[in-house]
């Protein structure tokens, strides 16, 4: 019985590989299991799909790329969501956070605050994360990953190159946006976003209440007046949001509310 193959074009979409020189047996989530366990992709060799999901004890940050994006992302949605007492946080699971129920303190595992240099390469890992599941989850919408335009985000999420950059709309302390966060998290494409995308090179994430824009394309690197303009009329009067930042740290994201009454 041959093994069922993930592939639309026959290529990868990070290394530019095809049979034989790969192989495609391996179901690829584009987004972390934990985050939304149904959204299945094409075109993502074995190589790749296991690079992205495994921890690298060479590394100084050890943790995967897909295993720091969802630790975030999950604790902010738990407390978001969960009534929080000294039975809820029992099934609590986390590799970055331990919870004291008795002295109602979260506290984070991973040396990120004090040392300069693991606190870079996290924020690093978190935002190769963040385009991670951006060009696995535009692929599996339009096939269209393999494209030219996206090379530098190869590089730099598959092979560690270069830089891009992270823009993260401020919270107002406190607030949130509260959607439906029992959901499975999805990315949006539809004719609206893509032509932004093509026009612009930018595209607006909105991730359990935290709002990033990403620089998918060459030409975002000209239109920083459409990003200003955007994140102006976004904000408004301030009430949910405060500023547009350009990501250098993961402290500057509240995933842990700290900052709430």
């Amino acid at each position: 019985m041959n093994k069922p193959e993930y592939i639309k074009k026959g290529k990868c979409i990070w290394c530019l590989q095809s049979k034989p020189e790969v192989e495609f047996n391996t179901k690829p989530h584009t987004i972390p299991k934990t985050l939304n366990p149904h959204n299945i992709g094409f075109d993502i060799c074995d190589s790749c799909n296991s690079f992205f999901g495994s921890d690298d004890k060479f590394s100084k940050v050890t943790f995967s790329v897909d295993k720091v994006l969802k630790e975030f992302f999950n604790v902010h949605k738990f407390l978001l969501i969960h009534k929080k007492d000294s039975n809820s946080w029992k099934n609590f699971k986390s590799q970055f956070f331990s919870y004291y129920h008795t002295s109602r303190t979260l506290k984070l595992n991973v040396d990120y605050i004090r040392n300069a240099q693991y606190a870079n390469e996290l924020t690093r890992k978190f935002k190769r994360g963040i385009y991670n599941i951006f060009l696995q989850e535009y692929h599996r919408n339009t096939q269209l990953a393999l494209d030219n335009k996206f090379e530098r985000i190869r590089q730099f999420v598959r092979h560690d190159n270069g830089e891009l950059p992270l823009y993260y709309l401020k919270n107002n302390d406190g607030v949130r946006l509260m959607g439906d966060f029992e959901t499975p998290f999805e990315l949006s494409f539809n004719d609206y976003t893509l032509n932004i995308l093509e026009e612009y090179g930018f595209y607006h994430l909105s991730m359990t209440g935290l709002n990033f824009f990403i620089a998918a394309t060459y030409k975002a690197d000209s239109n920083m007046e459409y990003l200003i303009n955007q994140a102006r009329e976004i904000i408004g009067t301030g009430f949910v949001f405060t500023e547009l930042i350009e990501l250098k740290k993961l402290n500057e994201i509240d995933f842990t509310l700290r900052n709430w009454n």
